[in-house]
């Protein structure tokens, strides 16, 4: 027995090593396409090859390769689009589309970009190895070296930018994630018919909280029930918990971002020093990583009021046109707003839905698809 555990964790160390040094080697040889690429084909073929490993929940239900290969492709693109009942899956087989969706999310890829830029600051500094090959003999040379120095000044400034920024992306993750968990857990908990829909469906309240968490935040669209957030129409305080995760993860990320930050500057908790909170929030451009997530003071507000004023109109031609329709069957008036409200922010290429799409009216279907099709950047600059 001991020579087996000893063969099994010398074999485990050596498969951890040679995937460290094939990602070292793709991340320091490769183009930014090609790692991008090489990332989400890696992460899509393994999530197929395991979720085709693990037995669905369902006895009567053999998955054929395509459908599976085809959710996990959906999972780790964040797209939201299931070939089959989400139900028939078992509970290994949503923690797995869980992974897939947080490792395929654009904050957790651009968690990674800002490390590769660190590391690559990190591995090769042109600037400072320049500044340490100038030697000064007499004055005349000492003007040549004050630009170099402020070169490298500069340099390592942007090297600590990349590093706090990462640190205040992966808080405001792992914040999100584990408080937006542990609402939705106490929320079911605590309210019956949430509950007796889980039960009803023997969903595991804890699984279904982190996976509809991760799901709300990453935009990816996959819930472990067949007819999406539709069982939970009456539920108000959920939903609203969902929106919420929802816009914190999207539209709105660049406004909690920088709410974020200005709270770290106003607190005072970090070593870091006012300018690099200044070249944080003002001009993320010249730390030579394109980090769209945060922007300028100004554009930052009218993303603000641009997502208000956008979600505010959806919310009212969607209850004009379906009131009274069978969308709403059963359902009070503060329900009726909460479900609009949902539909609205998830609009927003979230793929939730709280009621059925196909009792929609044709003209609210037509304003969602305009609003899908609206892309992000432009509705920032607006």
């Amino acid at each position: 027995m001991p020579i087996r555990l000893h063969v099994f964790v010398s074999s485990a160390k050596h498969a951890i090593h040679s995937s460290v040094f094939i990602f070292q080697f793709i991340a320091f040889h490769f183009s930014p396409l090609l790692i991008h690429l090489s990332y989400f084909v890696i992460i899509d073929v393994l999530g197929f090859v395991v979720l085709m490993s693990l037995k669905p929940s369902n006895p009567n239900y053999s998955p054929r390769h395509v459908d599976m290969f085809f959710l996990s492709t959906s999972a780790v693109t964040v797209t939201g689009l299931a070939p089959i009942k989400m139900e028939d899956l078992s509970s290994s087989q949503i923690v797995v589309l869980t992974i897939l969706m947080f490792l395929g999310s654009e904050m957790f890829v651009s968690l990674l970009g800002l490390l590769h830029q660190w590391s690559k600051e990190n591995k090769h500094d042109p600037e400072d190895s320049r500044v340490r090959s100038v030697i000064i003999h007499d004055e005349s040379q000492v003007e040549e070296a004050i630009p170099a120095t402020q070169s490298t000044n500069s340099n390592g400034l942007e090297k600590s930018c990349l590093k706090y920024l990462g640190l205040v992306l992966l808080s405001y993750m792992v914040m999100i994630l584990l408080v937006g968990s542990l609402l939705v857990f106490l929320y079911i908990a605590h309210v019956s018919s949430a509950r007796d829909v889980l039960s009803r469906k023997t969903i595991n309240t804890m699984l279904f909280s982190i996976s509809i968490t991760v799901s709300s935040f990453t935009n990816g669209g996959l819930i472990p029930t067949n007819e999406s957030m539709a069982a939970f129409a009456s539920n108000q305080g959920l939903l609203l918990l969902l929106a919420g995760q929802i816009l914190a993860g999207n539209m709105l990320l660049p406004v909690f971002l920088r709410l974020v930050i200005w709270a770290l500057r106003g607190l005072r908790i970090t070593r870091a020093k006012p300018e690099e909170f200044e070249l944080m929030m003002n001009n993320t451009k010249a730390m030579g990583f394109k980090f769209n997530h945060l922007r300028p003071k100004l554009q930052t507000g009218f993303l603000a009021a641009t997502v208000a004023a956008l979600t505010a109109v959806a919310v009212v031609l969607f209850c004009c046109l379906n009131w009274d329709s069978a969308v709403f069957a059963g359902l009070t008036s503060s329900q009726k707003l909460t479900n609009a409200l949902f539909m609205a922010v998830n609009a927003r290429q979230a793929g939730e839905n709280s009621v059925d799409c196909a009792l929609i009216a044709p003209a609210a279907l037509v304003l969602f698809i305009t609003m899908i099709s609206v892309p992000r950047s432009l509705t920032s600059c607006l």
